[in-house]
């Protein structure tokens, strides 16, 4: 009987430990979730969370095509009817995501202020790469979001991960790594030959 305590009280332990850890190793993706609302906020504008799938999606975008196909966050976007979606996003905020409702803000100036500084630290990114994220957060968040669906639907890598599918098909297909390395670069070569 005394075996039997102690083998569930080290079950217990263990599984106590496990969920900590889980707890402790939240995703890039969800951290950098949180600094683009905050980082949004912080400048005046509003995001939802259709708006922040899309600003991820160039985020890891323009990750791809900088550092050479290398991968910011742990998973591809699926591309879904409204453009690119990064499914574990979508699973947090799928109340608010057909509803467009806005991220609220109920912090004062100085709290945001210093909340965006915390979760930027949080990423743990270069220099370079901070670079690279204020780059696309202040060109692509001051969109709106349905300009930014139709961005991406003007686009090679939504458009080839949905070959085949109609309009409105409901798809898991990932977007690839490779023809957004390569769609990018090719933008960049015509706006430097132009």
């Amino acid at each position: 009987m005394e075996y039997l305590i102690i083998a569930v009280l080290l079950i217990a332990l263990f599984l106590v430990a496990l969920r900590k850890l889980n707890n402790q190793m939240e995703t890039l993706l969800n951290r950098m979730s949180n600094f683009v609302i905050l980082y949004c906020q912080n400048m005046g504008v509003s995001v939802n969370p259709l708006k922040l799938q899309k600003l991820l999606y160039y985020i890891q975008s323009w990750h791809i095509t900088k550092f050479e196909k290398d991968i910011l966050f742990e998973t591809m976007p699926e591309a879904w009817v409204n453009g690119p979606v990064y499914r574990p996003i979508y699973d947090k905020y799928k109340a608010n995501f057909f509803r467009n409702v806005n991220f609220p803000n109920t912090l004062d100036e100085e709290e945001l202020t210093k909340q965006v500084a915390s979760s930027l630290q949080n990423l743990n990114l270069s220099e370079e790469k901070q670079d690279l994220l204020f780059s696309v957060l202040n060109a692509y968040g001051v969109m709106s979001d349905e300009r930014l669906v139709l961005m991406t639907h003007s686009e090679e890598p939504w458009n080839e991960a949905r070959k085949g599918l109609s309009p409105i098909e409901r798809s898991e297909n990932k977007i690839s790594a490779d023809t957004i390395f390569n769609y990018y670069n090719r933008r960049i070569a015509e706006r430097t030959n132009a």
